[in-house]
């Protein structure tokens, strides 16, 4: 009898010291926001004109942010996904350029926790880029390509103002190009000869500060309502590269909004949903 009573106690001190395991455990969050924007753009391509070119455009962008570990909440990993689209016309709107562009990062942060509302994230981030720029009455060369990917300086400055009922969380997000390689086609040479000659000489060019500086300024709140939390901001964006004697110059500017959230997956009996989370805005 005595040995039962002992394995019964056993396996109840296991049992609980299990949940309380179980209790302790943090389960780390996905952060997400899904933003879309609508802005003035201008575009200065002297392979394809040496006007300026100016219009509108609309742009969508995915950020998404975890921790590396729920041991170590002081790194966390971040990536991008930018798609954008503009359509731009000459000073005497006579002609035409449609711009596409596709963007994908990823990279790390460090956190600074400066006090309870106040956190900064400093890192840096790899990104590859991809442009097609058109001008149909261009009738020699009317496509150039951007093709380049870069190691990146990032800052997020992130600050909490609590409110009597609502806490608005506002970021301040800086991105810098430090170093890379790019793609610029020599003045007058033509794709053909380019790729399907071979004759890619001086196309392919180092790039940092000496050649490439740009800046990407985003500042948004968010505002939590009653089931979803929704996006508002400023973006800016300015981007100067030179190469082949030709300099290169986009600007542009817009209004965003959007959602974010953080996610979790789980689901079924052997994933419940967790109870303690882990959130990159701590």
């Amino acid at each position: 009898m005595k040995k039962i009573v002992v394995l019964l106690l056993t396996i109840f001190v296991c049992l609980c010291v299990q949940a309380q395991n179980n209790d302790n455990q943090r389960y780390l969050l996905t952060t997400k926001s899904s933003t879309f924007g609508v802005g003035l753009s201008d575009i200065i391509d002297p392979y394809l004109s040496p006007l300026v070119y100016s219009g509108v455009g609309l742009n969508y962008n995915l950020d998404t942010r975890r921790f590396l570990s729920d041991k170590n909440t002081n790194y966390s990993m971040q990536s991008t996904l930018a798609l954008s689209g503009d359509f731009l016309l000459n000073p005497a709107l006579s002609s035409e350029m449609i711009y596409l562009g596709i963007n994908y990062g990823w990279g790390l942060n460090y956190h600074f926790r400066l006090n309870k509302n106040l956190k900064i994230l400093a890192g840096g981030l790899w990104d590859i880029d991809f442009g097609f720029k058109n001008v149909s009455r261009n009738i020699n060369n009317p496509v150039n390509l951007d093709m380049s990917t870069n190691l990146n300086l990032t800052g997020l400055l992130m600050y909490d103002w609590v409110l009597r009922k609502r806490t608005l969380h506002f970021q301040a997000k800086l991105q810098s190009p430090l170093i890379g390689c790019m793609f610029v086609p020599f003045g007058g040479a033509s794709y053909y000869d380019m790729f399907e000659v071979g004759n890619l000489d001086q196309s392919f060019h180092f790039s940092s500060i000496h050649n490439k500086q740009g800046l990407n300024q985003t500042y948004t709140v968010d505002v939590p309502f009653y089931r979803s939390t929704w996006r508002f901001g400023l973006n800016i964006q300015s981007l100067k590269y030179k190469a082949n004697d030709l300099v290169f110059k986009q600007d542009g500017m817009s209004l965003i909004v959007g959602t974010t959230f953080d996610d979790i997956s789980f689901g079924g009996r052997k994933k419940l949903a967790p109870q303690n989370f882990i959130s990159t805005n701590e």
